[in-house]
């Protein structure tokens, strides 16, 4: 069989399967959101994994009891947060990292209790950008609160126009300039909103990835090359919404599995192509044949 024979074959028993209306794995109350995965009561919520009890929450990596937010990443207790990392018990941030107890603020790190601030770090009781004491911070920011907030974000902006725009937010990395959003990661190029990776190249929301290519919305893999919304796996390339599989590619809604070749909704297989069984040599034999024709 040529790859080409494969290729047709392949498309034609992906369109005798109905297209899944969810894709969520290991998830649990999420019936209201898309793309989730070990994900527990989330609720309008799409693209996220290792998250529990969120409203609202896109893009975003074991975020906890947080709404309104866009690639939130361990954080916990936000509301309308953007990009930001290790944040706890604040609202309306951007481009922030460790940064707890605070509202309004913009690039700010290692810093709390910060309000209406802008490219602040190791900072404490500042609104504006102006220093007070912890009593004089604490009796203003409780009118402040009371505020519309279309008149603080207003006010961050002015600050804002006084300083440079950043190029890229890099932390805690080595060798991985060449990207955005990249966090406790080595070796990367041309990486977007990841974590917690290396030796990895053009992935895009991508946590714990190791020596891969090419991946979007993929959590715990390695070897891997053209994957997308899929998770935990190893040695694996041109994978679709699958989970726990090794060893396989060419594969769609597929999960606990291993040496599989354009399969579609397999669940605890192995050594499988176009959803049929084989046996081990049968299978190496014929993967040998289709993939020494594939260009």
């Amino acid at each position: 069989m040529t790859f080409q024979q494969f290729w047709t074959e392949y498309i034609q028993l992906k369109n005798k399967y109905p297209i899944v209306s969810t894709h969520n794995a290991k998830s649990e109350n999420c019936e209201y959101g898309d793309y989730l995965y070990m994900c527990n009561n989330a609720y309008s919520s799409f693209d996220n994994a290792q998250c529990e009890d969120i409203t609202y929450i896109f893009d975003s990596f074991k975020a906890k009891n947080c709404a309104d937010g866009d690639y939130v990443v361990e954080s916990e207790l936000c509301y309308e947060c953007v990009d930001v990392l290790k944040c706890y018990n604040s609202t309306y941030l951007n481009y922030c990292q460790r940064v707890t107890d605070s509202h309004y603020c913009w690039d700010c790190g290692d810093s709390h209790h910060l309000f209406g601030c802008v490219h602040l770090h190791f900072k404490e009781y500042c609104i504006f950008n102006i220093q007070y004491t912890k009593e004089e911070y604490e009796k203003k920011v409780i009118d402040l609160l009371k505020q519309s907030p279309s008149i603080h974000l207003e006010e961050m902006k002015k600050i804002s126009m006084k300083f440079p725009v950043s190029t890229s937010y890099i932390a805690h990395s080595e060798n991985s300039d060449y990207g955005n959003h990249v966090d406790f990661s080595k070796n990367m190029y041309l990486c977007f909103d990841s974590a917690h990776s290396e030796n990895s190249c053009y992935l895009y929301d991508a946590h714990h990835i190791k020596n891969s290519f090419d991946l979007t919305q993929s959590f715990h893999s390695q070897f891997c090359y053209e994957c997308v919304d899929s998770s935990t796996l190893n040695n694996c390339h041109h994978m679709i919404n699958c989970d726990s599989i090794f060893d396989s590619g060419f594969c769609s809604d597929c999960k606990n599995s291993n040496h599989l070749l354009g399969c579609v909704a397999i669940d605890k297989k192995e050594y499988c192509i176009l959803n049929k069984q084989y046996t081990k040599d049968e299978y190496e034999k014929i993967v040998q044949e289709i993939m020494s024709t594939f260009k």
